[in-house]
């Protein structure tokens, strides 16, 4: 299991330039990230390669953040390789929170990254089948 910080941010012109740059003049590099947008406001999920200091940054800056422990999980780059991951949590009876794909830069292979209220659980299986998690 890896961290996966929660940013809430405005939903404004600048705001996530703002708060990438915020990062990375910090030394924190992004390594996953996804955003949502609900009116006004919206909210980023981000893996970095310091939890720790992207987490002090962004407090610092004034963001509301949130820690949540998440899976980063190897799939095949092949038709069907998200369908065969979830083939897996199915037959395991296990729901997803959400999830999102994103790319392994130290492997070269999509990772999909999700959440579930059993993680150790369904790490436990997915390591079972083959599957390699990060973290």
């Amino acid at each position: 299991m890896i961290k996966q910080i929660s940013i809430y941010t405005e939903n404004r012109k600048g705001a996530l330039r703002t708060l990438v740059r915020t990062l990375a003049d910090a030394g924190v590099g992004l390594r996953a990230f996804v955003t949502n947008e609900n009116g006004e406001f919206g909210t980023l999920r981000i893996l970095t390669d310091n939890d720790s200091l992207a987490s002090k940054t962004l407090s610092d800056a004034g963001y509301l953040i949130k820690l949540t422990s998440v899976l980063a999980v190897e799939v095949s780059d092949s038709a069907g390789g998200l369908a065969d991951l979830l083939d897996v949590v199915e037959a395991a009876n296990l729901n997803i929170d959400f999830l999102y794909a994103a790319w392994d830069r130290t492997t070269g292979r999509p990772m999909i990254v999700l959440h579930t209220e059993e993680l150790a659980v369904l790490e436990s299986i997915l390591r079972s089948k083959g599957y390699r998690s990060l973290g």
